[in-house]
């Protein structure tokens, strides 16, 4: 059976070979795209945020005066809300953006192999944790705050786009899973495997976090999302790792990060 040129290959070892050798190659090529991309985007703003703190501080004339009036321009429309719990401008096209080119490396040279497009979309997911993490730092020893005197604000409206990306892909990725194995009449055989209940328990967790994560929860249940977010950040770290083995890498960056946010949290609070 063929979905859009995809079809269910016979597995061979050449195939296996290749596929693993590409799947590698784009989800290191996403996480290095999306580290890229993040320095990018917070240098400019600490560009901008300097180039209007010189502006406020003193007459300027010239070309210093007009990327100042530019910056403050360009950060003030990309901050207006779109509406009332639906993120900002800013948030919006660089959410489009980005899921654009994440789709991109998910479907490049796939075709016309089933499987290979259902682990990419699930690997090239993983692969945006660890980053994805480093965002939500809060305090003032984040590295990024440290490094580009980024806001925890605008680290946190890019947090809540890629939360929402990672989500979305990774729910593709159990979508496609679950068409394979019911089309190949395998689904109740293949729930009874220790890394599909693991599977199933993660995506359990992520739709939670999922539903919880919207503004309309969180402005009602702050409290209660704040739990979830963090019990469920951190759950879904080990089960994942007795899911699959090639997104290990993925998962202990990502459990480093976790370590040192609770390090340097412990380090800030006490120092206050």
């Amino acid at each position: 059976m063929s979905y859009f040129g995809y079809k269910f290959l016979a597995k061979t070892p050449e195939l296996i070979e290749q596929r693993r050798i590409r799947l590698n190659q784009y989800a290191n090529l996403a996480q290095i795209s999306q580290l890229i991309l993040h320095l990018i985007i917070l240098f400019c703003n600490f560009v901008a945020s300097a180039a209007v703190s010189k502006r406020a501080g003193k007459s300027q004339k010239g070309n210093v005066a007009v990327l100042a009036r530019i910056a403050s321009s360009l950060n003030f429309r990309l901050g207006v809300k779109v509406g009332r719990g639906y993120g900002t401008y800013g948030q919006w096209i660089f959410g489009l953006a980005w899921t654009a080119w994440l789709g991109f490396l998910c479907i490049a040279e796939t075709a016309p192999d089933y499987l290979h497009l259902t682990k990419r979309f699930g690997l090239i997911a993983a692969s945006q944790l660890p980053i994805h993490y480093l965002l939500s730092m809060p305090h003032p020893y984040s590295p990024l705050q440290l490094l580009l005197k980024s806001s925890h604000n605008l680290n946190m409206s890019l947090h809540k786009v890629t939360g929402q990306i990672i989500i979305a892909f990774f729910a593709i990725h159990i979508l496609f899973y679950s068409i394979f194995f019911v089309q190949m009449d395998m689904f109740w055989a293949s729930i009874q495997h220790a890394n599909i209940v693991v599977a199933i328990i993660s995506a359990d967790i992520l739709f939670t976090l999922g539903i919880t994560s919207t503004g309309f929860f969180r402005r009602r249940h702050h409290w209660w999302f704040y739990k979830i977010h963090v019990a469920g950040s951190i759950i879904i770290l080990p089960l994942l790792f007795f899911h699959v083995h090639h997104i290990r890498i993925y998962l202990l960056e990502s459990a480093i990060v976790l370590i040192m946010n609770a390090v340097l949290r412990m380090f800030s609070s006490r120092k206050l």
